[in-house]
């Protein structure tokens, strides 16, 4: 027979010392807890005043004019690690201002262990006549006591006024931990203070101050927030993303607003521009991951946004430029640049109250600068993007919960479709502006924009130009064009033995071609002779990266057969999306044509073309089903002969169409699609262009096809 004894659990008293040193992570987030404090009790004031900094009795006093506690409250409350005052069921609203509770762990008091060794407390509880004062020395109150449950803390009643409104809460700090408190450090520390608060949504109600009793309010007054300076930025985006209706199902809203603001010197107009249907922010396969592959929808739904709430943003963007910060802010450029320096980062907010370490200088949430460095053309970095995340406490708090050492949040379901979708939104931002950033390179370049970018396109811009006599002003930008185009393309090939974009089309030909040998194989119903199929071209592919262009030969073929081979590609697909595809040429309704050409790029080229309208009707049905679930996404591949100066194969879908300039998405790296590369039109193009043929945008209406298809419409034009 067994004996069973049960023991208490105890908890020794340096415990104390260990979650006041260790639990906050800097001297800005053990202040950020008691100013939370603050706007929880009520307070419309905040002052931190630091007294006789770098002397041996220097302090740092928190005082606010909120509620204040009695002696109950700090017994039961202040005094009980853990406690669940502010969590769960106790979560309530304040009386005066209807703040929900940000304090919700029971362990914000001790971060004051990490900025002094001593600490007193004073408040007054409004409507009480006395105050109450309490003084904890942690080294001597940790060694007074083995263990946490023994330890004892002396509260006084004081009958003195100490409070001027008669109530409110005033913490002394002394011993700090910090003995010499440089400029750059003090600095340092009323920044992230300052930055408690949203600088773009004041809270009229709220106000934080920060003073010194010294010279060292010269040091605070440096410190400055200058919302002047952010509204002449190059790019400025906001945006909002609710919910619809009550309908989890429905679409949510997406409102958004850009803006255009170059230097009126540069003669670049000003543009700005906003959505006119709210109800189809398109996010692609965002989800996917998480939702599952049958479940995913590609526009954004209100269940996307259960526990997370309305989302709102504001993006600023600088380019730093000293050209244009010069026109912008005249001898003030240092000023400018260190100000961006200091601010720049995407911070979050939830009830206009900061959630660190988000936008910190060494925090990077949104992957910017990685999205900066992998292609350096069309983002915009976290080096000069000033922006702010905000969120409502109440609909966000159940799904989006802060870590315990308040460094940022959980990563749970939740907090990673709100990142996904705040990043979706930033890539909109940086999709709306990518012409005006070409506006502004060309000024700086001095150079004209032009719609293509390739060498060839420059060339033959440039070999007309000078048929034409005395128009050096004309020709000086194009030549700087060549140079440049020749130039990266010099460098590109010496470091990598190879064309770099064309490198980038060989890996995205590689990444779809497994991506759909994938598929196919986790399939039912396995087609090994088309697996095999896509096994062969991907070597095919492989084989030719050295340059890819140059390595294949032409051979004799004629379009029946390369859109055969397509289809066959992409037959899984189909009958996975349910896509009704159509070939009249296949049938013997369209009539057939030969050509000498690389018959492998074309046939890739087609099936970029086709993987495009594959995403784009399916993402027409996702919207459509919520509408009345009669949309059946359809793909034409047939020919013509007559309509243009050579043969062509004109490949037309029934989804979306183009929402930009096609001369725009010919260019490398350039989409709408979310996660797309930006070279599947590219490619095609490229193709085109190296037979001698050509990539066109018809209308669909111009041509002899079903109106049916009323969507992209493409047409491969092949030379006679």
């Amino acid at each position: 027979m067994s004996n069973i004894n049960k023991h208490n659990i105890k908890a020794k008293s340096h415990i104390l010392s260990l979650l006041g040193d260790e639990l906050i992570g800097s001297d800005s987030l053990a202040i950020f807890e008691l100013v939370k404090n603050a706007y929880d009790a009520d307070a419309e004031e905040v002052t931190v005043e630091f007294i006789n900094l770098n002397q041996s009795d220097q302090q740092i006093i928190i005082e606010d004019d909120g509620h204040g506690m009695t002696n109950k409250v700090i017994q039961d409350v202040w005094l009980t690690i853990g406690t669940d005052f502010k969590r769960g069921k106790n979560r309530k609203e304040s009386k005066k201002f209807k703040r929900v509770s940000f304090g919700n762990k029971g362990v914000g008091r001790l971060a004051v262990h990490k900025l002094a060794k001593r600490i007193t407390l004073e408040t007054q509880a409004e409507g009480e006549m006395f105050s109450s004062r309490l003084t904890i020395d942690w080294v001597k109150l940790i060694a007074s006591k083995e263990y946490i449950q023994d330890l004892e803390v002396s509260v006084e009643t004081v009958a003195d006024q100490l409070f001027k409104k008669g109530k409110g809460t005033r913490i002394i700090l002394d011993k700090l931990t910090t003995k010499k408190w440089t400029k750059k450090a003090l600095k340092d520390l009323v920044r992230k203070i300052d930055n408690i608060k949203n600088p773009f949504s004041p809270n009229p109600n709220f106000n934080i101050k920060i003073k010194a009793n010294d010279f060292h309010q010269e040091w605070i007054s440096e410190v400055t927030n200058s919302n002047d300076i952010l509204k002449d930025s190059l790019y400025q985006f906001g945006f909002k993303i609710k919910a619809s209706d009550s309908n989890p199902e429905s679409f949510a809203k997406f409102l958004w607003r850009y803006s255009f603001n170059p230097p009126p010197q540069t003669n670049i107009s000003k543009r700005t521009s906003r959505n006119t249907d709210t109800l189809n922010f398109h996010i692609g396969e965002l989800y996917k991951d998480l939702d599952g592959e049958e479940e995913y929808n590609r526009f954004l739904r209100n269940k996307d946004l259960s526990d997370i709430g309305t989302i709102k943003g504001k993006f600023y963007v600088f380019n730093q430029s000293s050209i244009l910060l010069k026109m912008n802010f005249g001898g003030q450029i240092n000023a400018v640049k260190q100000f961006i320096k200091d601010n720049s980062g995407v911070k979050i907010f939830r009830d206009n109250i900061r959630v660190y370490n988000y936008g910190e200088q060494y925090d990077d949430w949104l992957g910017l600068d990685l999205d900066k460095i992998q292609r350096a053309g069309d983002h915009f970095g976290k080096k000069v993007t000033i922006g702010a995340v905000e969120l409502d406490l109440k609909s966000s708090n159940d799904g989006l919960i802060e870590k315990t050492n308040r460094e940022g949040f959980i990563d749970n379901s939740e907090f990673n479709r709100f990142q996904l979708l705040v990043k979706e939104a930033f890539n909109f931002f940086e999709r709306e502006a990518g012409n005006d950033k070409d506006l502004v390179e060309a000024f700086l370049e001095e150079t004209r924009p032009v719609k293509k970018v390739g060498f060839g396109e420059t060339i033959k811009e440039l070999e007309n130009k000078i048929k034409d006599k005395n128009l050096e002003k004309e020709l000086k930008p194009l030549l700087i064009r060549v140079d440049k185009d020749y130039t990266e393309m010099r460098d590109i090939m010496v470091n990598s033995g190879m064309t770099g974009l064309n490198l980038g089309v060989a890996f995205h030909e590689v990444d779809r071609e497994i991506r759909f040998i994938n598929a196919d194989l986790n399939s039912n119903n396995v087609d090994i002779e088309e697996v095999k199929d896509k096994v062969r071209n991907l070597i095919q592919i492989l084989e030719s990266l050295s340059p890819i262009l140059r390595q294949n030969k032409s051979s004799l073929s004629s379009a029946k057969k390369v859109i055969e081979i397509a289809k066959r590609r992409n037959n899984n697909r189909f009958n996975f999306h349910k896509i009704i595809f159509s070939s009249p040429v296949l049938t013997g309704e369209n009539e057939d044509f030969n050509f000498k050409v690389p018959t492998n790029l074309l046939i890739s080229a087609i099936s970029n073309l086709i993987d495009n309208a594959i995403y784009w009707t399916r993402t027409q049905s996702d919207f459509i089903k919520n509408v009345d679930g009669k949309y059946k996404p359809a793909i034409y591949v047939g020919t013509d002969l007559f309509t243009f100066e050579g043969p062509a194969i004109i490949i037309a879908d029934n989804g979306p169409g183009f929402s930009s300039e096609p001369e725009y998405l010919t260019q490398p790296f350039k989409t709408k699609k979310e996660g797309g590369m930006g070279l599947g039109l590219y490619f095609a193009d490229l193709v085109m262009n190296m037979i001698g043929g050509k990539l066109l945008f018809p209308d669909n209406s111009d041509l002899d096809i079903s109106q049916v298809y009323n969507g992209a419409c493409i047409a491969l034009v092949f030379p006679k």
